[in-house]
Parts: structure tokens; C-alpha cells; sequence
């Protein structure tokens, strides 16, 4: 006699697509908050060097680059 135990199987939503837009939608959310994050500590890390005296200068034109 062949025995099956099914105490392993979870049941997951009724609609594939419903999770699939629900991790998409969460992979956006957290791409979004990375690009900030990441912005924000450039703009830090520029500001904090140029406070040391780092020059931010174009070698051959000299103008220089907005912090913002």
C-alpha cells in the first residue's frame, strides 16, 4: 500500500497573478527606496568632501559642479 503524507503542502493564493503583481510591486517599492538611499548618501559624501576642501572641477573647462 503506497501512504502519501500531504502535511508538507501549503495552499497558496487562489490567482498565481495576484502574488506574482504583489512581489513586483514590492521589488519597485524597494528599488525606489535603495535609489534614494543611494542618492542621498552621494550627496552627503560629496558635501562632506568638499567641506575637507576637495575641489569639484572640471580639468579642462573649469566650471564647477553643483553639489545638487
Amino acid at each position: 500500500m503506497n501512504s502519501m503524507d500531504d502535511t508538507g503542502v501549503v495552499a497558496g493564493p487562489a490567482s498565481g497573478r495576484t502574488g506574482h503583481t504583489h512581489r513586483l510591486r514590492g521589488l519597485a517599492g524597494t528599488g525606489f527606496i535603495a535609489t534614494l538611499a543611494a542618492m542621498v548618501a552621494t550627496t552627503l559624501a560629496a558635501g562632506l568632501a568638499q567641506a575637507v576642501g576637495v575641489d569639484f572641477e572640471v580639468p579642462d573647462g573649469g566650471e564647477t559642479i553643483p553639489l545638487s
